[in-house]
């Protein structure tokens, strides 16, 4: 099965990369001519940009094998807080997730390759712990804007899109992380679970069942400017 990337993720990948190679350009040039009175005081009330890469699984009954898909997020967030107190922060990202998984039907083995990517919009209470780190803990809801699925095996190829009914448009569950402060950048990690289900008919249900999406995420967040 070929699962080389398509150009189109090719050139989206390269525009994550020149976004915060951007943001990172801006807070060196401005750590440069100005000190940090602190770890955490540039994300106090800010917007910017952030981006990483995501693990993500389906959490799929009765399978034979299950393998993580590796995708990207990248998009933009805004927060408010006050030094030393609960905050919010609120997102609009572009979400790659799926999953192989390989599945027997009596004796035919067969395997599929999900992808959906979504506009995942999550919601957050920020829960700083000093100065450099924090706790990030809310929920999610997501759109989908691209589904492919690759079917390889006894029963032979097929492909699909959201607009066929065969996987639910809306997705929604909880998310929780931790982040570490760097001035005008945060670096972090944070887990997405889902409590949608993903098939949408009988027939994806026969493969996906009720499964729903499971996604560890890495990421650089940029602070571009301070909201007064």
């Amino acid at each position: 099965m070929n699962i080389s990337p398509t150009p189109r993720v090719i050139r989206a990948s390269n525009l994550v990369c020149g976004i915060l190679l951007s943001g990172l350009a801006t807070v060196q040039a401005q750590n440069d001519s100005t000190a940090t009175p602190s770890a955490s005081e540039h994300l106090e009330r800010a917007f910017g940009v952030k981006g990483g890469v995501n693990w993500s699984n389906l959490r799929v009954d009765d399978v034979t094998d299950e393998n993580a898909r590796f995708g990207f997020h990248a998009g933009f967030f805004a927060r408010f807080a006050s030094k030393g107190s609960l905050g919010f922060q609120i997102e609009a990202l572009y979400d790659q997730k799926g999953s192989t998984v390989n599945k027997t039907f009596d004796q035919i083995d067969q395997q599929y390759t999900y992808k959906f990517d979504y506009i995942t919009v999550p919601a957050l209470v920020v829960i700083p712990l000093g100065e450099v780190f924090e706790l990030q803990g809310g929920a999610y809801a997501a759109y989908m804007v691209l589904s492919e699925q690759t079917m390889t095996g006894d029963l032979g190829n097929s492909s699909s899109d959201p607009d066929d009914n065969q996987y639910h448009g809306f997705d929604y569950g909880l998310v929780g992380g931790v982040g570490i402060n760097l001035g005008m950048a945060q670096i972090g990690a944070r887990y997405e679970h889902g409590l949608g289900e993903v098939a949408g008919n009988e027939t994806s249900r026969r493969v996906l069942g009720n499964s729903m999406n499971s996604t560890l995420q890495v990421y650089l967040a940029v602070a571009l400017g301070k909201r007064d």
